[in-house]
C-alpha cells in the first residue's frame, strides 16, 4: 500500500472516530439522565471502557511492555487519563443542557485552537507544522463554520 493510500485510510478512520464523538455525547447524556448523575454515569462509562480494553488485551498476541517502559514514559504522557475523564464528565454534563451540536461545536473549536498551538511548537513530541497564512485562514474558516452550524 502506498503512502497516499495509507494517508487516505487514516483520514477515513479519523472521520469515522470523529463521527462517534457526538454519538458518545448523546449516549452519555441519556445514561446520566437515566441514572440521574453525571459522575456515576461517567464512572460506568469508564468501567465499560476498562472491560473493553481488558478483553482486547486478553485476546491480543502482543506481549505487554516491560515495567521500565511505563516508568520511563514522560509524565505528561499520563495526562491523557485526566483529560479523557474531564472530557467525559464535561460532555455528559453539557450535551443535555446546551445540546449535542452546541457542545460538540465548542469542544471542536477548543480542539482546533489547542491543536494549532501543539503543532506550531511541537509540544509533547508532536510533529511541527508552523503557522502560515493558509493554515490561519483554514482555522478561521473552520471556526466560523462551527459557529455558523451552532444552534441556539
Amino acid at each position: 500500500m502506498n503512502s497516499t493510500s495509507v494517508f487516505a485510510l487514516l483520514c477515513a478512520a479519523a472521520l469515522l472516530v470523529g463521527a462517534l464523538i457526538p454519538i458518545q455525547a448523546a449516549t452519555n447524556a441519556a445514561l446520566s439522565k437515566s441514572i440521574e448523575s453525571v459522575f456515576y454515569a461517567s464512572l460506568v462509562l469508564f468501567i465499560v471502557g476498562l472491560l473493553f480494553i481488558s478483553i482486547f488485551l486478553a485476546v491480543q498476541t502482543e506481549p505487554p511492555p516491560p515495567m521500565r517502559a511505563f516508568q520511563s514514559a514522560p509524565v505528561y504522557g499520563y495526562l491523557g487519563g485526566f483529560i479523557v475523564a474531564t472530557y467525559v464528565i464535561a460532555i455528559t454534563y453539557l450535551a443535555p443542557r446546551i445540546g449535542v451540536g452546541n457542545a460538540i461545536c465548542f469542544i471542536v473549536t477548543g480542539q482546533i485552537l489547542s491543536a494549532v498551538i501543539i503543532d506550531h511548537f511541537g509540544l509533547f513530541g508532536a510533529v511541527v507544522h508552523h503557522l502560515n497564512w493558509r493554515r490561519i485562514l483554514g482555522i478561521l474558516l473552520m471556526i466560523a463554520g462551527l459557529f455558523l452550524a451552532r444552534r441556539m
